[in-house]
């Protein structure tokens, strides 16, 4: 049931990037192309195309001829995700990793680990609800530097757990830190299985970068091969610079 909804939303909205649309406005409920609500921001035009793969895929390493499997000290649980430990410390074995690597001022999406059995929807990209949005690179001093992400930005990622059955435990981590000189911060996602927040002040402001944790189990489901995870800033400082995004899974 769904899929049909979620093809019917695509459909009817033309599967557009909010650059491309200008960003659409409060009238529209927050309910973007992809069908996903957001009380917290007005309604975008439309979010990522589908990545196509985004050519991610066992070409890439990401695989299990990595070396990244049960051998390596995972359990079974954790086994049929071949990423390896998670960088960020949380249980279970890396699902996906990206970094945001400075493009002359303009931050691109370094796909560093996809672990998951399916990579047909490999895809990460920072948006804005401007026309002409280009996601920044800031912050290259105090720390790695990565994207600026404000309250009028967002990060979508669009995977595939098909292959998974079940999900004990997911964690998302992001690494960098409040981009405010004054405050601390946070941020929340949405899956379309539900939302999710830090709690306020969760993200220091202070240098050097940390990892920071949060339990998003309930908000991904197995076998689901359409899955889109937001991520925003705030509350807080409502201002981040994120250099990596991490998820880690405890799957079978």
């Amino acid at each position: 049931m769904k899929c049909l909804w979620l093809v019917a939303a695509l459909a009817a909205c033309g599967h557009q990037r909010p650059q491309q649309s200008g960003g659409g406005d409060a009238a529209t409920g927050g309910v973007d192309a992809h069908g996903m609500s957001d009380a917290n921001t007005p309604g975008d035009g439309g979010l990522s195309g589908d990545g196509g793969g985004g050519g991610h895929d066992a070409a890439t390493g990401h695989d299990a001829a990595t070396g990244h499997d049960a051998a390596m000290g995972h359990d079974a649980a954790a086994g049929i995700i071949t990423g390896g430990p998670c960088m960020s410390g949380a249980m279970g074995a890396t699902g996906y990793r990206v970094r945001w690597q400075n493009g002359g001022g303009t931050a691109t999406v370094d796909y560093e680990i996809d672990g998951l059995p399916d990579h047909s929807r490999d895809h990460t990209e920072a948006y804005g609800y401007q026309i002409g949005f280009s996601p920044s690179f800031v912050d290259p001093y105090l720390g790695d530097g990565g994207v600026a992400l404000d309250d009028s930005d967002f990060i979508d990622i669009e995977l595939s757990t098909t292959g998974i059955s079940s999900i004990a435990k997911a964690t998302l981590s992001i690494y960098g830190r409040s981009y405010n000189t004054t405050a601390s911060g946070s941020f929340n996602w949405q899956t379309f299985d539900g939302t999710g927040s830090t709690p306020d002040n969760f993200v220091s402001n202070v240098a050097p970068y940390q990892w920071y944790s949060a339990d998003m189990t309930t908000e991904i489901s197995p076998g689901d091969n359409g899955v889109l995870l937001r991520i925003k800033s705030g509350p807080g400082s409502d201002s981040l610079v994120v250099n990596r995004i991490e998820l880690c899974l405890v799957a079978q």
